[in-house]
């Protein structure tokens, strides 16, 4: 928790050192829109072939180096074991601001190193049709788990790059750390995978990588 502290406070020294002048005039300044698309759920899906997630982002510069950000997209999850079965879809949203610390050196330059900053909130529905249990004793049991909608709020910190690879299209990556804050309480079984927050563990922690492709609509 540390760490997420003074990522918070250095965030804080940022917007004071920014607001301090405000009050001057910006000619390098212009406001604009972009629009990404997230590759990142195509190498996790070679990697595990039962998960497939999409995403998609929209950003506004609305003041120099600053940007609001909204992220929304969803998972589905197919898994078909000799003991199981598991069953899993949700939808997200992620919502929070940027700030580009390697500033502006003129309207040209549009490259960004960011600090991110976000509050994230997934939903999904999931089951077990089929479950063996194995034991030496009594032999296999076959039960199930209902269809049950879960629920999660986390909140993320972390930073990315965005570069300008032709025109106004922008490769970028970004890498955060989320924390859990809340759950659907006590559920019958808990979620393997918690849409837009990522692999559910016990110390309510995960780190991902992010890849996508972006395009800017300048104003």
């Amino acid at each position: 928790m540390s760490t997420f502290k003074y990522l918070y406070l250095s965030l804080l020294l940022l917007i004071l050192s920014d607001g301090a002048f405000a009050g001057e005039k910006d000619t390098v300044f212009r406001p604009s829109v972009r629009i990404g698309v997230d590759f990142s759920g195509v190498p996790r899906n070679l990697l595990e072939p039962e998960t497939r997630t999409w995403e998609v982002s929209l950003d506004y510069e609305w003041s120099k180096n600053w940007f609001v950000a909204i992220e929304a997209g969803g998972v589905n999850i197919e898994v078909d074991q000799p003991t199981h079965d598991y069953h899993s879809g949700g939808n997200f949203f992620r919502i929070g601001a940027d700030y580009n610390i390697l500033g502006r050196k003129g309207p040209d330059h549009l490259d960004l190193v960011l600090l991110s900053a976000r509050y994230g909130y997934g939903s999904l529905d999931h089951y077990a049709s089929r479950v063996i249990i194995s034991s030496p004793y009594w032999g296999d049991y076959e039960t199930a788990f209902p269809e049950e909608n879960l629920s999660a709020h986390w909140l993320e910190l972390g930073g990315g790059v965005k570069t300008q690879i032709w025109r106004n299209f922008f490769l970028g990556w970004s890498l955060r750390g989320r924390l859990l804050v809340s759950k659907t309480s006590h559920p019958a079984m808990d979620p393997y995978f918690i849409s837009g927050f990522g692999r559910y563990r016990d110390g309510n922690f995960s780190v991902m990588m992010h890849y996508s492709l972006f395009y800017r609509i300048g104003f």
